[in-house]
């Protein structure tokens, strides 16, 4: 059984039968307060099999490499509706909040101010937001440097510090994009499959983020202007289904509502579409927010089992280090940038080179 959201019921029907072909059979029509029409339909019966995956996801060895080096983590879960809550090992939550209140500073030592490295670094970066953590790591890798220009140090910084490990697409290994409401997860997944046909793939993108409000007319919008269908997943087994039917080719990427990582109901549930779709759950931030609400946020889906992170809302505002504390707290590889809101820029891919000249252009000070 799947949805399908038109302007009208004749556009509704028409992506039914692209999607499942001219067996499928309208099982009901409802209008939306939106005036759209929501037809739900199916082709036939779905089997209890399995979906089919190949052995080995394509997305890179090297950023396989990468990221597993950077975090082995025991994926923990924990309920976006009722029917699909997990029980949650209390051991993992107990772990979890030993973690979340274990300090603010990471554990990171006091800065010595009287190197002058660590002096310029303290005053160039602190105003972005950046941690004493990060901020100690960063002027650790500076210390690598070949050159003592302010870029290049910066560069060499970022580049020591993180993983940097963009996405290669492949259907074997499903995108899911986690996070708070409002970071920007919906976009993502538009400017994912927006870079993705722009070389001459394709794209399928499945949301579980109906009950928001605007959530549908948003990504009717996007897959309109991009020529793609979407589909509507209320459960796990709309994932499993939508998959088995559609058997996409190119990039698949689910996107999903906000939630609570603190709520061990709604873990079990994300775990729930996680399994479904066989994939890799990234978390999306925005790069500015409240820094110790980010990191726990970070730590608990560490916890979870997310590895990589894609930064977004860099064009909206001029202090970037909430997001980037946390990935650094979470030990996540970064993925993706996004500074514009324009679905047709799509997203950068994460380089240090960017995040150099990103906060170097906004220093109020200087580096040594």
């Amino acid at each position: 059984m799947m949805k399908f959201i038109a302007s009208n019921l004749d556009a509704a029907k028409a992506k039914a039968t692209r999607a499942l072909g001219d067996k499928a059979v309208i099982v009901s029509v409802r209008n939306l307060p939106s005036g759209d029409v929501e037809v739900q339909a199916s082709d036939k019966p779905q089997p209890a099999a399995p979906i089919e995956r190949a052995p080995e996801p394509a997305f890179g060895a090297a950023a396989r490499q990468a990221i597993d080096e950077q975090l082995a983590r025991q994926p923990a879960g924990a309920r976006l509706n009722e029917a699909l809550e997990h029980r949650f090992s209390e051991d993992a939550l107990t772990r979890l909040r030993g973690q979340l209140t274990g300090g603010k500073s990471g554990g990171a030592g006091r800065l010595d101010m009287s190197d002058k490295l660590s002096a310029s670094f303290a005053e160039a970066l602190r105003p972005h937001g950046v941690g004493e953590a990060l901020l100690a790591a960063l002027i650790e890798g500076a210390g690598r440097a070949r050159m003592p220009d302010d870029l290049h140090r910066l560069e060499t910084a970022f580049a020591e510090t993180f993983a940097f490990t963009p996405l290669a697409f492949s259907p074997s290994l499903p995108i899911m994009l986690v996070g708070p409401t409002g970071a920007g997860k919906t976009s993502c997944a538009a400017k994912l499959s927006a870079a993705v046909m722009a070389e001459g793939g394709s794209a399928f993108i499945m949301t579980a983020d109906a009950g928001r409000a605007g959530a549908v007319e948003q990504i009717q919008t996007y897959s309109d202007s991009l020529g793609i269908d979407y589909f509507i997943v209320d459960s796990p087994q709309d994932v499993e289904a939508a998959l088995r039917m559609k058997r996409p080719q190119g990039a698949v990427i689910l996107d999903t509502p906000g939630i609570s990582p603190f709520d061990s109901g709604d873990l079990a549930a994300l775990k729930s579409f996680l399994e479904a779709s066989g994939g890799e759950a990234l978390l999306v931030l925005p790069a500015s927010g409240d820094a110790e609400e980010f990191r726990e946020w970070a730590l608990a889906f560490a916890e979870f089992g997310v590895r990589r992170a894609i930064i977004t809302k860099f064009d909206a505002t001029k202090r970037v280090g909430a997001a980037l504390n946390a990935a650094h707290a979470g030990g996540m590889a970064l993925a993706h940038f996004s500074e514009s809101p324009f679905i047709s820029e799509g997203l950068l891919p994460a380089s240090p080179d960017y995040l150099a000249r990103r906060l170097l252009a906004s220093r109020p000070g200087r580096l040594a």
